[in-house]
């Protein structure tokens, strides 16, 4: 088995709510919390997602992935039925499905939906061995349809090495945060650690560490600590620098993202 598959059935995620609703107009008022991961299968109808990176429009008989700290709002002009399942990872599935950024969406047959969703909403608040282990099985192969096709050049390392520094990262993402300090967790040297953080993830290890960060100023967003208090916590000169250096990643100033985060929920 490749360390990718030995993740998958070793990855803790936790289910905070999952069921089913027919919505209309009042479904702006039930996408207010984007902390979860969040799993979505539309069964009926159709509705809109204001995403930080874009608009995604929700579609009859496609399964959709969206990230935690990417919703922004969310509209249903008409109608739409539709399973959801919200998730809180631990720590490494949290990071495993940011640098693997898996598809937003799949088509699916709605008799397989029904089976692999009703599995789960049934099972994973019973308290017995049976359905803990159907819950985990529902869940995993629903993750398996966004990533199919995945490179799978990513089993040749030990994903497993990488939480210590994953650990690392999210404890000090309030501090600066140097190479040098996370190679040395796993016994390499600095070049070394970088390419293979990058041939493993796909992504460059300064590119994700600001990618955590600007999450970390997301979720502080999403709560009634001023600019200042947050430029602050992230350990920024000012809140002009912060407001500088969120502006140029996401595209928004912290005021505007935060009045769009809360635009309709009132």
């Amino acid at each position: 088995m490749s360390n990718l598959s030995n993740f998958f059935q070793s990855a803790n995620i936790e289910i905070a709510m999952a069921g089913y609703l027919d919505v209309g107009s009042e479904w702006k008022y039930m996408v207010q919390d984007f902390l979860y991961v969040r799993l979505y299968y539309i069964r009926s109808g159709s509705a809109r997602l204001t995403l930080t990176n874009g608009v995604l429009e929700l579609e009859e008989g496609y399964l959709y992935f969206i990230p935690a700290f990417s919703i922004l709002n969310g509209t249903c002009d008409k109608q739409m039925g539709h399973y959801f399942i919200h998730i809180i990872p631990d720590l490494f599935s949290e990071h495993f499905f940011k640098v693997l950024s898996p598809k937003h969406r799949c088509k699916l047959d709605v008799q397989t939906a029904d089976y692999l969703f009703r599995t789960v909403i049934f099972q994973h608040e019973v308290h017995s061995l049976a359905a803990e282990m159907a819950t985990d099985s529902a869940l995993k192969l629903i993750f398996s349809y966004f990533f199919a096709g995945l490179d799978t050049t990513i089993a040749q390392n030990n994903l497993n090495r990488f939480i210590k520094v994953f650990n690392y990262i999210d404890e000090h993402i309030q501090e600066k945060i140097r190479i040098r300090d996370l190679s040395a967790l796993v016994y390499a040297d600095d070049a070394y650690f970088s390419n293979l953080f990058k041939k493993t993830f796909g992504i460059s290890l300064q590119q994700y560490i600001l990618d955590k960060r600007l999450d970390r100023a997301k979720s502080m967003l999403a709560t009634e600590m001023t600019i200042s208090e947050i430029a602050n916590q992230l350990n920024f000169f000012d809140a002009a620098s912060f407001t500088n250096f969120f502006k140029k990643q996401v595209g928004m100033t912290p005021k505007d993202f935060r009045l769009k985060l809360f635009s309709d929920r009132t």
